[in-house]
């Protein structure tokens, strides 16, 4: 455990589709209620706010084990990120019925970026370490769907308004050894980040992969509005990798993120899908 605070500091072997789409920022919603040719259905609808990165240089070979089948590892600029990601799932709804007891809730995961060809094109993605999230009915059904890694600890989350335009944003993982903290002071609303720039790469990956088994790996669509994102210089890391996420990543622990971002983001929906065949 460190304590860690910076001031400043397919049409061809595919199986049906798993898509998510994110309307564009600040603009109505109207594409969620409007059919979609050749989509599955939406499963879930929701709000993501209030997303914390904390962005780690990592070597290829870590991640390299852990990239699914038909995906390689991507890299911005020549080099090779890790994200903690902490954010705030809101009025949660499953195939248009809410989802009661846990409409709300907090997601803390880990997760890395990849490419996949597939239909002839290039998709940006991401893969996920570990999740984790508070209820194990929430984790139970991510999994199944999506082969996912999802884990269920009780998380704590709140939003503090300091002073007239800063915020502190702060999630905490509680377990039996331990108590992990990611919170950070936002200033303001942030920015469209550059085409280049590390903030777009982070935030504008549009897929997500899961490895069901080495011939196997689930894809799914993800479209989202190009988030306005704030750059952190003072926040707060307080989290057992190992004990969270398993002991190869205890070095993350010990090291400092490049960099920190915060978005505020958007109302989403995540659509049913389809498994590469490898």
């Amino acid at each position: 455990m460190s304590i860690t605070r910076w001031p400043n500091g397919d049409t061809n072997g595919l199986e049906p589709e798993i898509h998510a789409v994110f309307p564009h920022q600040l603009n109505p919603i109207n594409s969620l209620s409007k059919p979609i040719t050749n989509r599955k259905p939406v499963f879930l609808r929701a709000k993501w706010n209030h997303l914390l990165f904390a962005n780690y240089e990592v070597d290829s070979t870590v991640l390299e084990p852990h990239t699914p089948s038909g995906t390689t590892l991507d890299s911005w600029n020549g080099i090779t990120f890790i994200s903690l990601v902490a954010f705030r799932f809101s009025e949660t709804s499953l195939l248009g019925i809410p989802a009661l007891g846990w409409r709300n809730f907090d997601e803390v995961n880990l997760r890395f970026y990849v490419k996949c060809l597939t239909d002839g094109k290039t998709k940006n993605g991401v893969v996920f370490i570990k999740e984790i999230v508070p209820s194990w009915v929430i984790s139970k059904t991510a999994n199944l769907l999506y082969g996912e890694n999802y884990k269920n600890k009780k998380i704590n989350s709140s939003i503090e308004l300091l002073s007239n335009p800063i915020r502190k944003i702060s999630y905490e993982i509680q377990d039996s050894n331990s108590s992990n903290i990611f919170s950070a002071y936002v200033e303001d609303s942030g920015e469209i980040p550059h085409q280049d720039s590390l903030g777009n790469y982070i935030t504008e990956h549009y897929w997500g992969y899961a490895a069901r088994n080495t011939k196997s790996t689930v894809e799914y669509e993800v479209e989202h509005p190009q988030w306005n994102v704030t750059e952190v210089s003072d926040y707060l890391i307080k989290f057992d990798f190992e004990e969270v996420y398993g002991e190869e990543y205890s070095f993350l622990s010990e090291i400092k993120p490049q960099s920190v971002f915060y978005c505020e983001g958007s109302e989403i929906a995540v659509r049913m899908g389809r498994r590469l065949k490898l």
